[in-house]
């Protein structure tokens, strides 16, 4: 489960970079709830099991949408 769970954080990245992309901020809205309701029970569910790497990895996707260079799988680099 916790792979479904990796897959779907990925996603919401991706969908979330999209929506801000169209100028969508309410759609972009839903995306981040939905991914920050995720990303808790992710990390509830792993605890000390979670995979470090892929954390690593989400943090640094959620680096690149914070600075909006456009490098995040799915914009519009």
């Amino acid at each position: 489960m916790p792979a479904a769970t990796l897959a779907a954080l990925l996603h919401d990245l991706a969908s979330l970079r999209q929506a801000l992309d169209r100028e969508d901020f309410g759609t972009a809205g839903d995306v981040l709830a939905g991914h920050d309701a995720r990303l808790r029970e992710f990390i509830e569910t792993t605890g000390a099991h979670a995979p470090l790497q892929a954390l690593r990895g989400l943090l640094q996707l959620q680096h690149l949408m914070l600075a909006d260079d456009g490098n995040l799988p799915g914009g519009t680099a």
